[in-house]
This record gives C-alpha cells, sequence and structure tokens, in this order.
C-alpha cells in the first residue's frame, strides 16, 4: 500500500460539510464518478488516515487524501464547477450574458443562506435551449467560494419573487426539508397574481381555501383538476388560500377588463398549483401562456417567504413585484 505522506490531502471546510464522501470528490476532484469508486473500494481515498466507504459524510476539519495522480483544485468545489462548465458547449454564450451585467439582485445574505430577487425570463436552473440560469450564475459570481451556492426549491421561469438558496451543504438539506415541510412546521409561502375577471366575493376581502385534487393530462402535457381523487392513482392533494385585494378596470385594446389583484397563501406545494386552480375557477393569470393568454407577461411573483435559519430563528421576507405601469403594486 502507498504511503500516506505520498497522498494529496482536501480539508473539508465548514461550507462543505456533510456531504457524503463520493459527493465531496465529485466537487474537488477531476475524475469520473465510477473511477472516484473504485479509489474509494480499494483503499486509496483515506478520511483522516483510516478507510471509508462512498457515502459516509465528512464534517468539517476532516482530512481527506487521495492518490498522488489525483487532478483536483485548490479553490474547491466552486471552481471545479466552473472548470466543467467551461468546457461544456455554449460556454461563450454563458460568459456573454455575464459580462452583460446581469447579476442576481440580493434581497437577503449571511452565512448560510442567499435570498435573490428571480428576474422573469430566467430559468432557476440550465437545461435543454437554456443557456442562462440561477445556478449558472452563482457558479460564475461565487466562483471562489468553498462551496457553489445552489437554490434549495424551484420558481418557473417566468415567475419573479424570492429565490432561496444554501451556500452551505448543511443549510441546503435544512432548507430543502423545511420548505418541503418535513421536520417541522412548513414554512409561509405567499404570492401575488392578477388574475382575468372579478374574483367572486372579493368585495369583502375575506380569505377562500381552495381544495383541488391535480393530475398531469398526458395529452396537452400540462396539469389539470379533478373533483376525486380516487379517480386517477396519481392524483396529488392541492390546497391554498386564496384573499383578493383589490380590483382594477385595465385597458384592453378598445375596451376596460376587469382584473383582481390575489394574495395565494400554499398550503402544499404541487407542481404549477397557483396557476391550475385558479385556470381551472374560470380566472386565470395574466399572461400565463399554458393555462391563459400569452400577453404583458405572466403576473405571477413570490412575495413573502418566512424562512427558518440555522441559529433556531425565523426571518420574514418582502419583495413588492416589479410590474409596471397599470400592473403595478405599491404595497400589500
Amino acid at each position: 500500500m502507498e504511503n500516506e505522506k505520498n497522498r494529496q490531502a482536501l480539508p473539508v471546510s465548514r461550507a462543505e460539510a456533510g456531504q457524503k464522501l463520493l459527493n465531496f470528490l465529485q466537487r474537488r476532484v477531476t475524475a469520473p464518478s465510477g473511477e472516484l469508486h473504485r479509489w474509494i473500494r480499494t483503499g486509496q481515498v483515506r478520511v483522516n488516515g483510516g478507510r471509508a466507504k462512498a457515502f459516509d459524510r465528512v464534517e468539517e476539519g476532516d482530512l481527506v487524501r487521495v492518490p498522488p495522480f489525483a487532478e483536483f483544485l485548490p479553490a474547491g468545489s466552486a471552481s471545479h464547477e466552473k472548470s466543467k462548465q467551461e468546457n461544456r458547449p455554449g460556454t461563450a454564450t454563458k460568459k456573454a450574458a455575464f459580462q452583460g451585467g446581469q447579476t442576481l439582485k440580493i434581497v437577503y445574505e449571511d452565512d448560510e443562506i442567499l435570498v435573490i430577487a428571480k428576474p422573469a425570463g430566467l430559468p432557476v436552473q440550465g437545461g435543454t435551449g437554456h443557456t442562462d440560469s440561477v445556478a449558472s450564475r452563482l457558479a460564475a459570481e461565487r466562483a471562489d467560494a468553498d462551496f457553489v451556492p445552489a437554490p434549495v426549491h424551484r420558481l418557473d421561469k417566468d415567475t419573479t419573487g424570492l429565490l432561496v438558496i444554501g451556500k452551505t451543504y448543511a443549510a441546503i438539506r435544512q432548507l430543502t426539508d423545511a420548505l418541503a415541510g418535513r421536520g417541522g412546521e412548513a414554512p409561509r409561502k405567499e404570492y401575488l397574481a392578477w388574475v382575468e375577471g372579478r374574483w367572486p366575493d372579493s368585495a369583502d376581502g375575506s380569505p377562500q381555501e381552495l381544495h383541488d385534487f391535480l393530475v398531469k393530462d398526458q395529452k396537452a402535457q400540462r396539469m389539470k383538476t379533478i373533483r376525486n381523487a380516487s379517480a386517477s392513482p396519481d392524483a396529488q392533494e392541492a390546497r391554498c388560500i386564496v384573499t383578493a385585494l383589490e380590483t382594477r378596470r385595465i385597458p384592453d385594446g378598445t375596451k376596460d377588463r376587469e382584473y383582481t389583484l390575489l394574495l395565494v397563501r400554499l398550503l402544499t406545494g404541487r407542481t404549477h398549483q397557483i396557476r391550475v386552480q385558479l385556470a381551472s375557477r374560470g380566472h386565470a393569470i395574466v399572461g400565463d401562456p399554458w393555462y391563459g393568454k400569452k400577453e404583458a407577461g405572466l403576473k405571477l411573483h413570490a412575495f413573502r417567504l418566512s424562512i427558518p435559519l440555522p441559529d433556531g430563528s425565523k426571518r420574514q421576507l418582502e419583495l413588492l413585484p416589479p410590474w409596471k405601469e397599470a400592473w403595478k403594486v405599491t404595497r400589500v
């Protein structure tokens, strides 16, 4: 067995602590996953001088030693992720986007989390047809970090508003569980939406709970509501509380049309939930190309969020939508 002194050492930072050994190595070492598995299995990777398994978790201060021939970047996982991005097709397009000054707007930040104001048209994760995303901007803007910050929940590409990002692996795990309603009280998530028409009973401003079951319409490739959960084995319960805030008459071509501003509090988190539940009642969100009419941009905004902090406290954040002119909202 080779001498321990001949191995290269990778110290585990606070931001990286809690990851599985394999995930830690994937972020720090340039090698295929299968090769990393082989190194671990054959004892060529050591943690604090001892053998370890691929799914053992590393802690702050651990010293992970890898073979002398391993190639890694001492700047940490962010540099490694950036390096991988630079070798992918479309890199020139991504770099041009960042050089254009499109930086993420920060609403709140501490040592563990980051909350940004996601703009319309920017997907959270990159994918087919997308050369820019929140994730890729984070990798570029935080290239010197020990750990690449990562979003812990999703917003649709055209939805604006508060998006939470974990700056450490431990924070990502905690926030992901919290936002999914696991391990305690679910955080309060509220949205603002302009919908078509006058919302029923909007005059008194009383909250109304909407209760549906959602399934995917395979033919149309979108979600739809059904009356009875027993009608489909894939049905998912969807619940939210809606409060009508105001109704406006807004010019639309040669005549004015009525629109209602709604405050929507999610009680469950399903794909396209708010969009489907409102559209199924004849009040599609303005600008919704899937469930309504594509017009002046989707008017759906993640407005208020209560999130747990690592110290056990909670922080409530609010962000007014960026809507202009007739759609502008100045207070709630």
